[in-house]
Formats: structure tokens, sequence, C-alpha cells
């Protein structure tokens, strides 16, 4: 959840009409966002990952403008076109390869209206872009730039400026090491030899994402003009907070104009074109709705909609992030609709639910380890052959793969475990050691197309094989069950620091100190060891 703070008199200013205090509090929770009074005019809201359109006063009086009645339907953007390019170099591709622009004229901002671009641009960072890993974003005064732009790499100590809050110039490798903002998010970068910058055609640098913006092109109260800027790892994650931004601030009264980047014409906040059929929404929501009424309700919703037969077409957002299948379409009209109204059946099902017998023994694992003072996570099934097998010095196994990846490092489905929380230690390199991560989680093991649920548990710092066993002892005495450990060799694994885990003559799974090959292909400097079980092997005899 992330918490933004609202004045109360901007919000109504920018919706056209005053709000009940009682129905902030009571009705707008509904949009799956909680308004509550602090002091005065000021209000603490706090938004759900999924709406960052939600992020700031402008996307709040957007929707909760069509939520009260004020407004119906999609709002539309008038885009203008502009004269302004960006091109991307060759340099960038393994650095940071994604970038999107947009120009934004004849804005008008006071201090406030500042402050709050400034924290939806910060709360984008925290959520979306992952600390900026992910994307990070710049807003720039245009009046100081001459166009066209272009975004590169370069070797650190051959650029300077004078980066945001400083009065002197620093070149890029000086910036990362002494500015606030270098050191906060340096490990993003860490593993590049060269860093990405934005210039105009002068040479004049605007931005070093994800750390820092030039002084020169710092927004305030006179800037009229803004160029922004995102960065990133993900063309979609890139274009849909550019979105969000662009409308943001035409929402002041900017007029947007679009920007070439290598031949894409961006902003686009063209709505995207879907269809749900009436039957299969009463179906799934419950609800006896005719066409009429469903249109109505998606337009409290900010969707544009119109009837097609026995079908409702439906124009998204272009700023909606969370709208993925239909069942987001169906949950947003039982949201207009009212919860409250929703009449509750008994389903017609005679049975009593429990928890699976796995996820019991899961739970004595999770209590143990947690004891044991290791933190746990949970990571994505997908994974791509880099991390799962080059990165761990294996020789690439049967696995299943996607057909229509999106990105390379979501492209097969994992098959073991353990470079999961490996991924997990690189994250977080940047926090002190000692750290201990573990994992229950399915793998998919071929050719048998099974699907497996696993233990998996990673020790980095000062550790070695003999800290990952003590952490096996946790759990055999949680278990009440005596392992055995026999000497193995697993190319991962360091000789004389590598066993296979047994009971009873059964192969249950492995344990080692990892090679210093392993732990440098994922950027490690420290010892890592762990270990992997196979959870329903295990409790087989438990």
């Amino acid at each position: 959840m992330a918490h933004i703070e609202i004045n109360k008199n901007e919000f109504e200013e920018l919706i056209g009409t005053g709000i009940k205090d009682q129905q902030l509090e009571e009705e707008a929770s509904y949009l799956g966002v909680h308004w509550n009074h602090v002091e005065g005019v000021k209000w603490d809201v706090e938004v759900y990952p999924n709406r960052p359109d939600l992020l700031s006063v402008e996307g709040l009086a957007r929707a909760y403008s069509r939520f009260f009645g004020e407004e119906t339907g999609l709002k539309e953007y008038d885009v203008g076109k502009g004269s302004f390019t960006l091109e991307i170099d060759e340099s960038v591709k393994d650095v940071r390869p994604e970038i999107g622009a947009a120009v934004v004229r004849n804005v008008e901002l006071d201090e406030r209206a500042i402050n709050g671009l400034i924290q939806l641009q910060e709360k984008i960072h925290e959520t979306m872009g992952r600390r900026r890993d992910k994307l990070a974003i710049g807003l720039h005064d245009l009046s100081e730039l001459s166009e066209p732009f272009t975004y590169r790499a370069v070797q650190p100590e051959k650029v300077s400026f004078t980066p945001l809050e400083y009065d002197r110039e620093m070149d890029l490798g000086e910036i990362v090491d002494e500015h606030e903002k270098g050191q906060e998010y340096a490990w993003i970068l860490e593993e590049d030899e060269k860093y990405p910058i934005i210039e105009d055609s002068q040479g004049k640098v605007l931005s070093f994402p994800p750390i820092i913006n030039n002084q020169l092109t710092e927004v305030d109260s006179g800037t009229t003009d803004i160029f922004i800027d995102v960065t990133g790892k993900d063309r979609e994650t890139v274009e849909k907070a550019l979105n969000i931004l662009s409308a943001a601030i035409a929402d002041r009264g900017g007029k947007l104009e679009t920007v070439e980047v290598n031949e894409i014409t961006l902003p686009d906040l063209s709505p995207e074109e879907t269809s749900i059929k009436l039957e299969y929404l009463n179906s799934v929501s419950g609800l006896n709705l005719s066409m009429d009424e469903a249109i109505e309700l998606l337009e409290e919703m900010g969707y544009g909609a119109e009837k097609n037969d026995g079908s409702i077409d439906v124009e998204v957002p272009a700023y909606r992030t969370d709208v993925m299948h239909d069942y987001d379409l169906i949950e947003d009209v039982v949201i207009a609709y009212g919860y409250n109204d929703v009449e509750p059946e008994i389903p017609e099902i005679a049975q009593i639910g429990e928890e699976n017998e796995n996820e019991q023994f899961s739970k004595v694992l999770r209590e143990a380890l947690i004891g044991a003072g290791a933190l746990e996570t949970h990571t994505f099934t997908l994974s791509s052959t880099e991390k799962l097998f080059d990165n761990m010095e294996i020789d690439e196994r049967p696995h299943a793969s996607m057909s229509n990846a999106l990105t390379e490092d979501y492209q097969v489905v994992r098959s073991w475990m353990t470079p999961s929380l490996m991924e997990v230690l690189r994250e977080n390199r940047h926090h002190s050691y000692p750290q201990s991560f573990f994992e229950v989680g399915e793998v998919a093991e071929m050719p048998s197309g099974e699907n497996k649920k696993k233990l998996s548990f990673v020790t980095a710092g000062d550790m070695d094989y003999n800290d990952a066993r003590k952490i096996l002892q946790v759990l055999e005495n949680a278990l009440g069950l005596k392992l055995v450990l026999e000497k193995d060799y697993f190319e991962y694994g360091k000789k004389k620091r590598s066993a296979t885990i047994k009971y009873d003559g059964q192969e249950l799974g492995w344990i080692c100190e990892f090679n210093n090959s392993v732990t440098e292909n994922w950027g490690l400097d420290v010892e890592v060891a762990g270990f992997e079980i196979d959870i329903e092997k295990l409790k087989e005899f438990h």
C-alpha cells in the first residue's frame, strides 16, 4: 500500500464540486482507496498497488468525478503533434534499454502542484518502478533545452553536469559516489561499465537515469513547458507510467504534445479496446443487469462503453494498468453497483473446507525457518534459462518454455527454486550481511510435467556449509527426523562441501556451499550456502 498526502481543497477544485468528509471516509473506499482525515484540509490517502493512476490528486479527482456522478464515461485527451525527437543509441541496449517521452506546454504550476507531481513521481518509483530499478521518471523545464534529444550510455568519467541540490559540476562517477541520490540508487547500475544519460542537441545533460536530473532543468513555479522522460527495462511498464504522468499534468490544464522516440510516437493516450458479453458479466457477478444498466456502471468507473448485440464494446483508459481480463471489468461494475447492494446467496455445494495436508506440513517448515532467523520470500515461478542454468554453472536441463513470452527474464517455468533465491540475494546486496532467505513454492519438473513443491534456503555473508547444515538441523528437530548427508558433487557446489540429503535411503534434496563462480555470476562478493528439499517426499516420513 502506498500513502499520499492530499489537500482536500485542491481535490475539490479539480473535481469542480464539494465532497462531504463522511462520503470520502465511507463510500470512497470502494475504489480501493482509503481516505483518513489528518487535520484541517490535509488527508492521508492509502492506495492499493494495482491502481498507480490514483497516486496523485489529479488521478483521484479524475476517478471520483465519475464515481460520485459529476461526470461519466471515458476522459479523452487531445495530444497534439510535436516537433521533438529522441534518438535511442545502441549503447543503452545492455544498460537500460527502454525510454518514453512527452511534452506538456502552457501548464500553470504553483508550489502545491509541483509538490504533488514530485510526490506522484516518487510513489511511482516506489511501486511500479521497484525503487527506480524497473523504471525512473524525469521532469524537465524545456526553456533551457534544444531538440533533438539523445539517449545513450557513456563512460562515467566522460560526462559532467550539476546535479539537483548541488552547486558544482560532478562527473557521473562522482555523483554515484558522493550525491545522496547516487549513494541511494547506485546498486541499480553497479554491474554496468557505462551509465545512461539523456542530452539535448547542444550536449546539455537533462538527466542521469535512474539517479538524478540536471539542476539546469529543475521544474519550478516559473515553468510552463515540461519535458517528461521515463526510462526502464520493460517497454509496456515505461509507456504506462508515461501515460499516468502525462494525464496528470494535462489535468492541470497543460497541452500535451508528442515526441518521436526512434520513430515511435509517444505518448499514446488512445484507449485500449475490448468487449465483454452481458450474459458472462451477469453470470460471474451474480447480478441481473440490463445492457443499459451495465453500460451506465462502466461509465461511472471511467470507461467508454457501447452496446454491440449481446456484448458491450469497452474502451479502457490508457492510464489504467490493472485491467487485464474480463474479471477486472466485472469487478469495476460490481464496485459501481455497490458491494453492499449485492444480495448474498448460499452456494449449492455441500462440503466443509479444510487446510490441505501439504499446506499444514509447509506451515511447520515455515515456522521452523522463521524461528531460525530466516526471512520468507515469494518469487515468480517464471524465470529464464540464464538464471536457471547459466548463472548456476550447469548444463541446460529439460524445462517448460513459453511460446509468447513478453521478456527474456520470464520465458520459462522454473525447474528448481534456488536460482529464485539467488536473485533475491542479488537484489538485496545494498543491505547488510548476514542475510538468510527461504521460500516454499512450486516448480515444474520436465519431461514429466509434474508440479513439485520445494523448500529452498540460502544464507549469505561470512557463511559456509556448516551454517546451512545448522539450519537443516533446525528442520530435523522440528520434524523429529534424522536426515542422512552423503558427500556428493554438484557443478554449482564446492568440492567436499556438497552433499545429497537422504532419509531411509531415499533422496530428498541437496545441500552445499556454492562455488565462487556461481556467486560471481549473481554479482555477489560474499560466501553463499544453502539447500533445497522436495517437500512432498519429506512429508512421507513425517
